[in-house]
C-alpha cells in the first residue's frame, strides 16, 4: 500500500549536482557529502550509494547511529560523526570504522582508553569553535588540546570548524573566521599533515580563498544554494538542480458558495462562488501550518492558492479558474509541473524557513520513491 502523497528523488540531479560543485573546488580539495539527517530527506543510504558511484568517498553524519547504518548499507568511504558519541557507543567507532570529529577532552580520553583496549588506532578530527559558539574547543586552547592528544597517543588527523556567515556574501566575518581556524594548525607538534576543513556549501561557493583541504557540502548537494533564491538567480551556467519533487492527488472537489468559511477558524472566508480541490496532505506530513492561506500548489500547470488554515492531514486549494479538474489529479507542491515551479525557497518564504527545513520536512514525513 503507498499514500497518496510521495516524494520522488531524482538520482541524475543529485549527481549533476556533486559533479558541478567538485569543478568549482580548488584544486587538491576533496569533497564530503553531509548525508546527515537521512540526507535531508532525501534517503541516506541511497544517496550515498549514489555519490558513491560518482566518485565520493568522504560521508558526513550527525550521530553514530547513522554511520552504523550507513556502514551495515554498504557504504565503502569514510564516514565522519560529528556530533560525539555515548561512551556506550565508543566501540562502534572501531569496529564500524567510523572517524568522529571530537570537541570535547572527555571524548579524547574515550577514544585513548579504547585504543589501549584493542591495541587499535582510529583517525580523529578535531572540531574548533571559530565563531558559531556551538561545538567545538576555542583555538585560544589548541596547544593544550593537541598536547593532551600527544599525552593520550591520539595523533589528529585534521581540524575542522564551521562558517556561521558564509550564506552571506557582503559579510566580512568568514574571512576573519578563516583567518583564526588556519592558524589552529601551527600547535601541532606532530609529523604529518593536517587535513583542514571549515567550507560548508556557502564556503564553497562564495570563499573560494579558503578552501582548504577538505570542503563539506550538504544544502547545495541538493540543489539549493546556501542564500536562496539571491543564489540561484546569480549563477548563469547550468547550476545546481533541485533534487526532490513532492507530489499529492485530489480527493474531493467540492464547490461552496460566496461567504463560506474554509477549515478551522474560518481564516478564509469566500468572496464568491468558489471551487475546492480537497488534498490529503498537511502539517504531520511536512506540510506546514504557517504556510496557510499563502501556500500554493500546481494542478494542470497552473497555480493554485490554499485556502483556510493546513490541517494535520489535509488541506484546500481554490480551483475556480482552472477548467477540468477532477479527482485523481496530480497535484505538486515541491517541484515543476508544465512551465511553473515551486521551489523549497518559495515554500520557505511562505513559511518563514529556509530550503533546509522543507527538505527534511516533505523528505522524511511521505513515501519516497527514486527515478530510474
Amino acid at each position: 500500500m503507498t499514500s497518496f502523497n510521495k516524494v520522488i528523488v531524482d538520482p541524475a540531479a543529485l549527481a549533476h549536482n556533486y559533479r558541478y560543485l567538485l569543478s568549482k573546488t580548488a584544486p587538491g580539495v576533496r569533497l564530503m557529502a553531509m548525508v546527515k539527517s537521512d540526507a535531508y530527506g532525501h534517503s541516506m543510504t541511497r544517496v550515498a550509494n549514489i555519490l558513491g558511484t560518482s566518485g565520493c568517498t568522504l560521508f558526513g553524519v550527525a550521530e553514530v547511529s547513522e554511520g552504523v547504518a550507513l556502514r551495515e548499507a554498504g557504504c565503502s568511504g569514510e564516514i565522519f560523526i560529528f556530533l560525539g558519541f555515548d561512551h556506550f557507543d565508543v566501540d562502534y567507532l572501531f569496529t564500524h570504522n567510523l572517524t568522529p570529529v571530537v570537541f570535547t577532552v572527555e571524548d579524547l580520553e574515550r577514544i585513548s582508553e579504547t585504543q589501549r583496549k584493542r591495541n587499535s588506532d582510529l583517525n580523529v578530527y578535531l572540531k574548533f569553535d571559530c565563531g558559531m559558539s556551538r561545538l567545538g574547543f576555542s583555538p585560544a586552547d589548541g596547544g593544550e588540546v593537541f598536547e593532551r592528544c600527544r599525552t593520550l597517543a591520539i595523533r589528529p588527523c585534521g581540524v575542522m570548524s564551521h562558517f556561521p556567515c558564509s550564506d552571506d556574501r557582503q559579510s566580512g566575518n568568514s574571512e576573519l573566521v578563516a583567518d583564526t581556524f588556519y592558524n589552529i594548525g601551527s600547535h601541532s607538534s606532530s609529523n604529518q599533515p593536517l587535513v583542514r576543513s571549515i567550507c560548508n556549501s556557502g564556503g564553497l561557493l562564495y570563499q573560494p580563498g579558503s578552501h582548504g583541504d577538505m570542503v563539506r557540502i550538504g544544502i547545495s548537494l541538493y540543489g539549493y544554494y546556501p542564500d536562496g533564491r539571491e543564489g540561484r538567480e546569480d549563477v548563469f551556467d547550468q547550476g545546481l538542480r533541485p533534487v526532490m519533487k513532492c507530489i499529492t492527488r485530489i480527493i474531493q472537489i467540492r464547490t461552496v458558495g460566496a461567504g463560506t468559511g474554509i477549515s478551522y477558524g474560518h481564516s478564509y472566508v469566500t468572496e464568491r462562488e468558489t471551487r475546492l480541490a480537497v488534498l490529503p496532505i498537511g502539517y504531520s506530513d511536512g506540510y506546514f501550518r504557517t504556510m496557510s492561506n499563502k501556500a500554493e500548489v500546481l494542478i494542470q500547470g497552473r497555480r493554485a492558492p490554499i485556502r483556510g488554515r493546513i490541517c494535520m492531514n489535509m488541506c484546500m486549494a481554490d480551483i475556480s479558474t482552472i477548467e477540468n479538474v477532477a479527482v485523481g489529479d496530480e497535484v505538486v507542491l515541491l517541484g515543476s509541473q508544465g512551465n511553473e515551479t515551486i521551489d523549497a525557497d518559495e515554500i520557505g518564504s511562505w513559511s518563514d524557513t529556509i530550503s533546509y527545513e522543507v527538505l527534511c520536512a516533505l523528505g522524511n514525513n511521505n513515501h519516497r520513491d527514486f527515478l530510474i
